[in-house]
């Protein structure tokens, strides 16, 4: 059993001890912002330095070779569906093409001098109808893809549908934010 490490510490090093700590909190009341920064950068190279020590672990755990496109793949996919939790459901696709149709019903029942507009409401619950069906309909591609995979059998053709709907609806947002806007009738360019 290792022995805990003991630190020889001299007057000096107390005297650089509190300076450092008169000097964080001279910082922290004087520019809160810069402390936050520096705060939030340290817990990322700490974290960084953990993940360097843990990689040769995992590796004997796993039995095989962890490239760096492992690690930050994982990050991405964590950041992005912890990003997708916070957001709802409309901010993720089709937004644009949702605002413009709410604006263009509320429009064309305004120009006939009607009173009662179609209610913003009813577009948003036909939206998140298309992403609802849209998302059920990947979720049951994936896992037949998945099926097939086991089976044997040829399971890209599958996930090349899958990509192709995804691709989909980029280009119709894409195509919205260009010749629409935001959704508010103000187009990207102008």
């Amino acid at each position: 059993m290792k022995q805990p490490k003991h630190f020889n510490i001299t007057k000096t090093d107390l005297f650089f001890i509190g300076f450092c700590v008169v000097a964080a909190v001279y910082l922290l009341l004087k520019d809160p912002l810069l402390v936050t920064v520096l705060g939030c950068a340290s817990v990322v190279f700490i974290g960084l330095w953990h993940l360097i020590h843990a990689v040769p672990i995992l590796e004997k755990y796993l039995g095989a070779k962890i490239r760096f496109w492992h690690i930050a793949s994982l990050i991405i996919t964590i950041t992005a569906l912890l990003n997708t939790l916070v957001a709802p459901a409309h901010a993720i696709f089709l937004s644009g093409l949702e605002q413009f149709f709410v604006n263009l019903a509320q429009q064309t029942s305004q120009a006939g001098g009607a009173t009662n507009t179609l209610d913003a409401n009813v577009v948003g619950l036909i939206f998140n109808l298309i992403r609802g069906v849209f998302l059920l309909l990947v979720a049951a591609a994936a896992l037949f893809a998945y099926n097939q995979a086991q089976q044997g059998n040829d399971w890209r053709p599958i996930v090349t549908q899958v990509g192709l709907a995804f691709a989909i609806v980029i280009a119709i947002d894409v195509v919205t934010f260009i010749f629409v806007g935001n959704g508010t009738g103000t187009a990207a360019g102008g």
